[in-house]
This record gives structure tokens, C-alpha cells and sequence, in this order.
């Protein structure tokens, strides 16, 4: 055989071993990313790396949806397909509404489960692999996803404005001193279906948009007693009775001088400073803060002891993105690159020690000491919190936390004991909490 024959026939097997890796049926190929409706099997750790767990699921089209009379489209799941799912404890977790840990999951439950953008494979033509961004049972699937569907038990809605929680949206917390004085803002939610009833507490100074409008929004105040807390009581600003929004968004420990973030008919949101002479009295006509004059700023706070120096969101450069103000060093300025970046950086807040809690997207970190951390409460997976802010002793942490519902999320307001260390203990809904 000559040397050219030999070498003709070596690649001609090397390509015979190749086209057969290549059409291999058990070798994992790209498949799209899709909600993965079915009973979970099984969850157990995967022994290969540390706070990661695989749930199996068989996939299926959910019971209720099945029963149903008008059902919304089905999902488009084969018979017989098992879906391998990677739970991390980057993972959002959800059973009936809360933050829960997959192994406590029976097996069983009807699950949903919502990949990671481009993590979906296939393994031959029954098994799907992808790594779960969100997994959560059906019923609460379905109190986002598909409202007009009936479950048994669905939650019904919360109309109580002597409280501060309700099935509107209740968010932004800023609490004074030890936090048993607290200012939040409220808005009511969007109806599930165009045309549908807004949902929320009826409250001073909140009404459904009109078509040209903003949804109104506006802040209260609250104090923790003996009894519970008071009825919320609107935060009333003389001169913005037509503002579509006002939200506090600091208050001095003496509740003596507040910032405000205000958005007014077609304009942009802009940042002022209300002062009174003693609690007991009306808040005074607010004053625009002079570095936040061109409009395009919101979410401002003081920092502590700082003689004026102030920290706020803004768009003017394309993103959101925090600055700092300095009234000694001349125009706001940009935070540093480890704070700002390419994604949506806002609500700036700052504990005793001036560190700076804010979010980035959806995730909720604290910059101290020249660090990063992200801020999580306890438990294997990630619970979405926002909008957190220390009391002025730097004992409880209080955040907002979403609820999935339809058209927008319904916006709740938790506290947790908070460490020294910035760890956290237990967050509980911020009506029954009680120090």
C-alpha cells in the first residue's frame, strides 16, 4: 500500500469516527429555553458541587389546567419527556407565594419551572437539562401567569388601609430612629385585565390614572405602638397637591427635614428638601436641590454626618446610575465603576456607618468598606428583596419584596434583624413585626 492509499484511508476512518460522535443521539444539543410545566420526581444535592441540587421532573400539563372549562393555551410539553433541572442557590424558589427550598418540595407537587436564558439542552429525545432561574409550584405559576384560571384558595385581595401591607403596592421604606417610625410609599396595581378594577388599599391621594398619567403615588407615615402600628397617614407636601407622585426617600432622625422625589405632569422626576420647625407641625414648601435642577433625579438620601453631601439616581448619562453630590466639591459626580455599571444601579440608601445599600436590577447589594456584597436573606436559594435601608441603629434592615402577580408585582414591605456583619436573620412582613 503506498504511503498516499494509507494516508487517504486514516482520514477517511477519522472521519467515519467523527460522524458518528456528531450524530450521536445521547450527545446534549442546544433546545430553546421554555417554562417546564410537571410533578416534581425527586430533588436531591448533586454530589458534584456544593449547594446546587437536580430536581426531576416528569413533565405534564397541570391538572387545573386540564379541568379547566375555557383553559388558557396549554403548554407545548411531549408525553413522556423528564426534565433535569439545576437548582442553584442562585435559584428564586417559590411555594405558595414564599421563598421555599426545593428539598422540602414533595414529591409530586405540581411545579413550574423557568430556565436561565441559553442553559436548555436536550439529551435524545426525552430528556431536557437546563439550569433554573425560577421554580415554584403551579398555584403560585398560576396567580401570575394565568389569573383568570380558578384555584382553590386564590388569595383575595387586601383592601385594609389601616394597614400597611395590602394587594396594592407598598414599598420604599425609610425607616426614622430605631424604625418604630416609618415612611413608605403606596400606589395602587395596575387591574390584571385591560379595563379591570386598579387594586389596593383606598388611601389619601391615590386614584386610578387617567390615560395621560402616571399611576399617583404617594407617601406615608406610620409609628409602631403598644397597640400595632397606626393608621398610615399621608405625607402631605403644600404646593404638589397635583403632583402625579411624591415618595419620601429620607427623613432626618429628628423628622424635622425630608427629601422627596417628585414627578409632575409630563416632566421629569426631580429631588427636593422639605423642613419644619417641630414634628408637631405641617411640612414646609420644598426646595429644589440646586444639583438636581436639570431634572432626571430621584431617590436621593444624606449621608450621615455629612454636612450636605448627598447620594441619588439619575439617567442623564443613558442608564441609571448613582452620583454624588458634595455642595464643597463643585458639581454631582458619578459613583466608581465597582458601583456603577452597564446595568440599572438605583435606590441609594445609607446605613449608620454611611455604607451604601442600592440595586442593581433585581438584586439588592451593599457596598462597605471598599467591598461588594450582595444582600441575601437566609436560606439555600436567593429570596428577591429590593429598596432596602437600615434603621438609624443598625439593628433591622427593612426592604420591599415581591409577589408575582399579573400586569405588575405586588410590592410588600418586610423587615429582618440585621447583623453586624451584614448578615440577616428571619424577614417577616413588616405588619407583625414587633421588637
Amino acid at each position: 500500500m503506498t504511503d498516499s492509499v494509507r494516508v487517504l484511508c486514516c482520514v477517511m476512518m477519522l472521519l467515519a469516527v467523527v460522524g458518528c460522535d456528531l450524530v450521536d443521539p445521547m450527545r446534549p444539543a442546544p433546545h430553546a429555553d421554555t417554562d417546564t410545566f410537571g410533578n416534581l420526581i425527586e430533588a436531591v444535592p448533586d454530589p458534584s458541587e456544593d449547594g446546587v441540587w437536580i430536581a426531576t421532573i416528569r413533565a405534564g400539563v397541570p391538572r387545573a389546567l386540564g379541568r379547566a372549562e375555557q383553559a388558557p393555551p396549554t403548554p407545548d410539553v411531549s408525553a413522556g419527556i423528564v426534565a433535569r433541572v439545576t437548582v442553584t442557590r442562585d435559584t428564586v424558589v417559590t411555594v405558595d407565594d414564599e421563598p421555599a427550598f426545593v428539598m422540602d418540595i414533595g414529591p409530586g407537587t405540581e411545579v413550574v419551572a423557568i430556565p436561565v436564558p441559553g442553559t436548555t439542552t436536550m439529551l435524545g429525545e426525552k430528556e431536557l437539562r437546563f439550569e433554573a432561574e425560577q421554580l415554584m409550584d403551579f398555584e403560585t405559576y398560576a396567580r401570575w401567569r394565568l389569573p383568570k384560571l380558578e384555584l382553590a384558595g386564590a388569595d383575595s385581595p387586601l383592601e385594609d388601609p389601616t394597614r400597611i401591607n395590602s394587594a396594592g403596592v407598598e414599598h420604599g421604606p425609610v425607616p426614622v430612629g430605631d424604625g418604630r417610625v416609618l415612611y413608605f410609599t403606596a400606589r395602587l396595581r395596575r387591574p390584571t385585565e385591560p379595563g379591570g378594577s386598579w387594586i389596593g388599599a383606598a388611601r389619601d391621594g391615590l386614584r386610578p390614572p387617567g390615560s395621560d398619567e402616571r399611576v399617583f403615588e404617594r407617601s406615608f407615615r406610620t409609628e409602631l405602638g403598644p397597640d400595632g402600628w397606626s393608621t398610615p397617614a399621608v405625607v402631605e407636601i403644600p404646593g404638589l397637591e397635583a403632583a402625579e407622585q411624591i415618595q419620601v426617600t429620607w427623613v432626618s432622625a429628628d423628622e424635622r427635614t425630608c427629601m422627596v422625589t417628585i414627578s409632575e405632569s409630563g416632566g421629569e422626576p426631580w429631588v427636593g428638601v422639605s423642613t419644619r420647625s417641630d414634628t408637631g407641625q405641617p411640612w414646609g414648601v420644598v426646595d429644589v436641590v440646586a444639583a438636581t435642577e436639570g431634572g432626571d433625579a430621584y431617590d436621593a438620601v444624606m449621608q450621615y454626618g455629612s454636612g450636605g453631601r448627598m447620594v441619588f439616581a439619575s439617567t442623564r448619562n443613558g442608564s441609571s446610575d448613582l452620583f454624588i453630590f458634595d455642595p464643597a466639591a463643585g458639581p454631582a459626580q458619578p459613583l466608581q465603576p465597582s458601583i456603577n455599571t452597564g446595568g440599572m444601579e438605583w435606590c441609594p440608601r445609607v446605613g449608620p456607618t454611611n455604607e451604601l445599600y442600592f440595586v442593581r436590577g433585581n438584586r439588592q447589594l451593599r457596598f462597605q468598606d471598599g467591598t461588594l456584597h450582595e444582600v441575601r436573606l437566609p436560606g439555600p436559594h436567593r429570596a428577591v428583596v429590593i429598596e432596602s435601608e437600615p434603621s438609624n441603629d443598625g439593628a433591622w434592615l427593612f426592604m420591599t419584596a415581591p409577589k408575582l402577580r399579573p400586569a405588575e408585582p405586588d410590592l410588600d414591605i418586610q423587615v429582618a434583624p440585621l447583623e453586624a456583619d451584614g448578615t440577616l436573620g428571619t424577614a417577616i412582613p413588616i405588619d407583625d413585626w414587633r421588637p
